[in-house]
């Protein structure tokens, strides 16, 4: 991930949240504007994973941001040396001097083929993560943290008292549809968040995709919309790589470029 390269920083920025206003009591941070003309990257370790490098891109886009000041981020929370958690960021509204505790998180979801509440639908392509399940710890362990004694005690060496401090989320996602759909309803979620589509390894094996070229992008690529300017391979060259990764359990992702030079995210799923 060339971090000198602001695809990255843009991706971020314009990824969708998965909702707007407010969800099950979920307030959504909105994203100030961000000048990317004069905005100069600081360089991030290659060994995060995306999650925490993804913290970084935020926390520059913020500190670039003339509307708020990053009090602190990545606060652990602790009793008697035992972690509790970590507060992902605090900042401060400049005008308003409000301050605001944000959970930041970035999510690739695809929604399976059932009627089931389409909350309860969204789920990672390796399946071993849900929204519904991020959704209810944040509500049930991420911001009750803040109020328990040791919470209180970590807003305090900022001098921040826990009734004056309003709790947001910083959600965006990447939705995944199936193959067939064209379109899926996902109210009351973001339509804009849908990205790609899915498909099984079994049905990707087939005539339907062998005349498509592909592009088995790295995990921080996830990030960003897919262009030309990659080495492209037909489906026999590129069915073995995929092969390995499903049978390890592992739904990789590809950008497919069919003849008319269209180009769309498309999920393998193991399962």
């Amino acid at each position: 991930m060339d971090y000198t390269n602001l695809s990255y920083y843009k991706a971020f920025f314009s990824t969708p949240p998965l909702w707007t206003g407010e969800l099950d009591g979920l307030g959504q941070f909105e994203f100030p504007e961000v000048g990317f003309e004069n905005f100069v990257t600081v360089t991030i370790p290659s060994n995060l994973r995306l999650g925490h490098k993804i913290e970084h891109i935020f926390l520059q886009l913020i500190q670039h941001s003339p509307q708020y000041k990053v009090v602190a981020h990545n606060i652990p929370i602790r009793k008697e040396k035992i972690s509790l958690g970590e507060i992902d960021f605090l900042l401060q509204d400049v005008d308003s001097q409000k301050f605001m505790h944000v959970e930041l998180t970035y999510k690739f979801y695809v929604i399976p083929e059932n009627t089931i509440p389409i909350e309860r639908q969204l789920i990672g392509p390796n399946k071993r993560d849900s929204f519904y399940a991020k959704k209810e710890r944040i509500i049930n362990h991420q911001i009750p943290l803040l109020k328990t004694p040791e919470g209180i005690s970590a807003l305090h060496r900022f001098n921040i008292r826990t009734s004056e401090l309003q709790h947001q989320v910083c959600f965006k996602s990447q939705l995944f549809i199936p193959f067939m759909e064209r379109n899926m309803d996902v109210a009351p979620l973001n339509a804009n968040c849908i990205s790609g589509k899915w498909i099984s390894f079994q049905k990707f094996n087939s005539s339907v995709f062998f005349s498509h070229k592909y592009y088995i992008p790295t995990k921080p690529e996830w990030l960003l919309e897919p262009h030309l300017g990659v080495k492209w391979q037909v489906h026999s060259e590129i069915l073995d790589l995929i092969s390995n990764r499903v049978e390890n359990k592992n739904s990789p992702l590809l950008w497919m470029k069919s003849d008319n030079l269209t180009i769309e995210k498309l999920f393998i799923l193991w399962w």
